[in-house]
């Protein structure tokens, strides 16, 4: 599997949770990412991204007052051509359909491990770029 372009990337990681985004976090690097935010919130991720205008954003789920997928949806007409994945301690079934209904472009369940998270966002990579070629 090619991770051409994976640790060149820049990373928006957006969760509520300290622990968590620094567990991400943490992944990233062991994979070699050296560009990487981070967000607690979505006032923040906004923010961040208009700065920082990320190839990726790893949005949690389930955070206060404004929940991922609707951040989604914001964080989209800010960077359209972002690669979004939705990282969440949820295994429920109705959050992974809502998740492809929302054409979230990936989607991993805490903790994650390296080798799963870098496959699933070269997988992430290589359907966005299928699905928004012109």
């Amino acid at each position: 599997m090619n991770d051409s372009g994976i640790k060149q990337s820049s990373f928006l990681v957006v969760d509520d949770d300290e622990f968590s985004r620094e567990f991400i976090v943490n992944v990233l690097k062991h994979i070699g990412v050296t560009q990487c935010h981070t967000a607690h919130d979505a006032e923040t991720a906004l923010r961040l991204a208009k700065q920082f205008r990320p190839d990726f954003v790893l949005l949690d789920i389930y955070m206060p007052e404004v929940d991922g997928w609707a951040l989604l949806e914001k964080l989209r007409r800010e960077a359209p051509s972002m690669v979004t994945l939705m990282i969440t301690g949820s295994v429920r079934p109705e959050d992974f359909k809502k998740s492809l209904d929302k054409h979230v472009d990936g989607f991993c369940i805490k903790p994650v491990r390296a080798d799963l998270l870098e496959r699933s966002l070269i997988q992430a990579r290589n359907s966005r770029r299928v699905t928004h070629e012109f």
